[in-house]
């Protein structure tokens, strides 16, 4: 009779522990897919913000000033003047998809043509 019991303990204890990797290996999985998701998400706001960037430049040069914000179909940008000097300009854009955001920062010399002295990501 006792055979019988440890055979029915052991089996409920081993059943246990597959449960237990089972749940493990899925959460373990869930968790890597959030990562890898949120890292695609933070491509496309890099993304996003260099559009973004390459759009504020092309209005740098046809206006010779800055938009505050620009709206692509993918999303919106925030466009923020930090110095301009003469023909010298530093300004920055933040770019968000999904509560994800990038920023660059972007030094350029406005003259006859638009030269691109710094371009970051910060």
């Amino acid at each position: 009779m006792i055979k019988g019991y440890i055979a029915i303990a052991s089996m409920l204890v081993i059943a246990g522990v597959v449960t237990l990797i089972g749940v493990t290996v899925t959460l373990t999985s869930i968790s890597e897919a959030q990562v890898s998701l949120s890292s695609l998400q933070g491509d496309r706001a890099l993304g996003l913000s260099e559009g973004c960037g390459q759009e504020a430049l092309l209005y740098l040069n046809e206006n010779n000033s800055l938009p505050s914000s620009i709206v692509t179909p993918l999303g919106s940008c925030n466009v923020t003047l930090e110095s301009q000097t003469g023909s010298d300009w530093i300004f920055t854009v933040d770019g968000e998809i999904s509560n994800h955001f990038k920023k660059i920062r972007i030094e350029a010399t406005r003259s006859n043509t638009i030269t691109i002295n710094s371009w970051k990501e910060i």
